[in-house]
């Protein structure tokens, strides 16, 4: 008995190695190959969300499964709802946050966008995907931190601005680089004299995965904008919440049972085949909602270790920042 539960141990571990290295493969060829890109921005007006909203640089958007799109609802002909990311629009949803750790008071500007699906071939495959931004201002509104992770809580990613005092990094933070499983992206984003009244942060995406490939703080004089330019509507959290379908409203997030707080039609099977026993949750990898544990029914948990779920919740943040090593 030993020895078949160590052999289906191996296997699944040799299985995930193999998915992770023809995933590595397939990024670099869909990087290095042409592609269609497309910029998308939302409408400029004198509120913080919009001053500080990234732009996104979408890869090979002829594939719609790689557009930035709207959550929304539609029936399946049995008066049951359907829920989807729908690719034609798209929508950038987004809310402000203040929390307090031991240096004082900061401000979280949290943007959220989804997309219709990863495709099969990669290991995190599955429906109603998406990603989370936030923009950690201080008291002056002054960016000192970017971070980017998926609405699963995975593929993580903490850069500190130049903002930020150096005895404030975790121990030993390289300024130059950090590897983000597989992806490198930047261990520091520096502001110009004039902030970033004349910068934009600028987020590149992975075609298919939807992985932060690159980020970086852009001069505006810099973009050109094209044809192929989207601007996207700027809506609140609570929209997500709100769904029109016919004469009623419904939530993006189950609202009962064992998936409450799950993104609907939000299922990973090769993650649960896959990760699920030594992750130590069923529902690893699937989409979810960002809030109070009390409210949503789930934590959004950015450590893998089943011990430290609560620790690396991203909704505490001050707690959250903690865990990871910053000392804001």
């Amino acid at each position: 008995m030993r020895s078949t539960i160590l052999l289906l141990k191996l296997v699944s571990c040799l299985s995930l190695l193999c998915l992770s290295a023809s995933c590595t493969g397939l990024h670099h060829a869909e990087n290095n190959s042409e592609t269609t890109l497309q910029h998308v921005s939302v409408a400029k007006n004198s509120s913080l969300l919009s001053q500080y909203a990234p732009i996104f640089i979408l890869e090979d958007v002829d594939n719609k499964y790689n557009l930035i799109g709207t959550p929304a609802v539609r029936g399946q002909g049995d008066g049951k709802a359907d829920v989807y990311v729908n690719p034609d629009r798209a929508t950038i949803y987004s809310m402000e946050k203040s929390f307090t750790s031991h240096t004082g008071e900061y401000k979280n500007l949290i943007y959220r966008i989804h997309f219709e699906k990863v495709p099969f071939k990669h290991l995190t495959a599955g429906k109603n995907v998406g990603l989370i931004v936030i923009v950690t201002l201080n008291q002056q509104n002054k960016p000192l931190l970017l971070t980017t992770v998926h609405t699963c809580g995975c593929y993580l990613a903490i850069v500190p601005t130049s903002n930020l005092p150096q005895q404030l990094y975790p121990d030993n933070w390289s300024q130059d680089q950090q590897q983000v499983y597989g992806e490198t992206l930047p261990g520091l984003l520096k502001i110009d004299t004039h902030g970033l009244e004349q910068q934009k942060i600028v987020l590149r995406i992975r075609s298919g995965t939807h992985r932060v490939m690159h980020l970086d703080l852009i001069s505006k004089s810099a973009i050109i904008p094209s044809s192929n330019d989207v601007t996207a509507e700027l809506k609140s959290f609570e929209d997500l919440r709100n769904l029109p379908f016919g004469n009623s409203k419904i939530s993006f997030f189950e609202t009962e049972g064992a998936r409450k707080g799950y993104v609907r039609n939000s299922y990973k099977p090769l993650e649960r085949l896959l990760m699920s026993w030594w992750a130590m949750d069923w529902r690893v990898g699937e989409d979810k909602d960002l809030g109070p544990r009390e409210e949503t029914g789930t934590t959004f948990y950015t450590s893998l270790k089943f011990w430290a779920w609560k620790k690396s919740d991203l909704w505490n943040f001050a707690n959250f920042l903690d865990y990871w090593g910053w000392k804001l």
